[in-house]
């Protein structure tokens, strides 16, 4: 069997709904470790639960690797587009890569997985140890001229490699950051010269998941397979976040992972009762900006 961690770059949003998660993640995916990136000055708003959980560990996103953070992402995003873009973002996508350079990478592949999103049964991610990727439907084209920009890639077929998920071969990363690193587009680093490769009136013109999907399949076509799995990206608009574990069981039978975005409200009351929550979220989210 194949050994690989977790991470999960998590905003304060989803705190409270890594209570759910989390125990899905550690029953139907197993991993040897699960490593939470955030902001470490709001982290004391994970539960205790998740917190004392032995495989789970709180990393500092603005400390993952030296030449990333928040301020740096803003800094980079401010000199390269005259409109607004959204440091958030991007820091979350640029994590999932930098993860491959961090000292807490100890194995060859690593899981990203989305905060919001449920494992309703066990998954593997390999098959006799090839790693897979698993197929969606999205067609963005920004994504598209930013891989043309930076590598001079075309996108490898019709599907999408965007998911709530996706397994990254350590090695394989590394050589896409350092072939970045060493393309003709300006910047003193791979994380600026990715910003400084996307269209600045484009809306969300990168992804970390098209470009690393698409360069595996042109420079490491024999180390991947492909699959589809079985997911529901809107699972709010049946119980909110407030969904319960009979419910979840249910949808298990037909389901292999659902996922929770926080604008998607389901039928009366409760949709009142999302709305409160959200709302709360929000401002405690402010507050919290404010007073750093």
């Amino acid at each position: 069997m194949m050994k690989f961690d977790v991470i999960i770059p998590v905003a304060f949003k989803d705190y409270f709904f890594l209570e759910r998660t989390i125990p899905y993640i550690i029953k139907n995916i197993n991993p040897n470790s699960i490593f939470i990136i955030t902001d470490i000055k709001k982290s004391r708003f994970i539960s205790d639960k998740i917190k004392k959980e032995p495989v789970c560990r709180i990393l500092d996103e603005n400390k993952l690797i030296d030449s990333l953070s928040y301020s740096l992402v803003k800094q980079y995003l401010e000199m390269h587009a005259s409109v607004p873009q959204r440091p958030g973002w991007f820091l979350q996508q640029f994590i999932k890569m930098a993860f491959s350079l961090s000292p807490y990478c100890k194995c060859d592949y690593y899981l990203s997985w989305d905060a919001d999103t449920i494992p309703l049964r066990r998954l593997s991610f390999f098959r006799d140890e090839h790693p897979l990727f698993s197929q969606k439907q999205e067609r963005h084209m920004p994504y598209f001229e930013t891989l043309f920009n930076l590598l001079h890639l075309k996108p490898f077929n019709d599907f999408s490699f965007i998911t709530e998920h996706m397994v990254f071969k350590t090695s394989i990363m590394r050589s896409l950051i350092e072939e970045i690193n060493n393309s003709n587009i300006k910047g003193e680093n791979w994380v600026q010269k990715i910003i400084n490769a996307t269209n600045p009136q484009a809306h969300n013109p990168f992804s970390e998941f098209e470009t690393y999907g698409n360069y595996c399949m042109t420079h490491y076509s024999g180390v991947y397979e492909l699959r589809q799995l079985n997911t529901f990206r809107k699972g709010g608009y049946i119980a909110g976040r407030f969904i319960s574990d009979k419910k979840l069981r249910f949808l298990a039978f037909d389901l292999d992972t659902i996922s929770f975005e926080l604008g998607d409200y389901p039928l009366f009351p409760l949709n009142i009762l999302c709305y409160m929550y959200n709302k709360g979220l929000k401002a405690l989210d402010k507050l919290l900006i404010i007073n750093h």
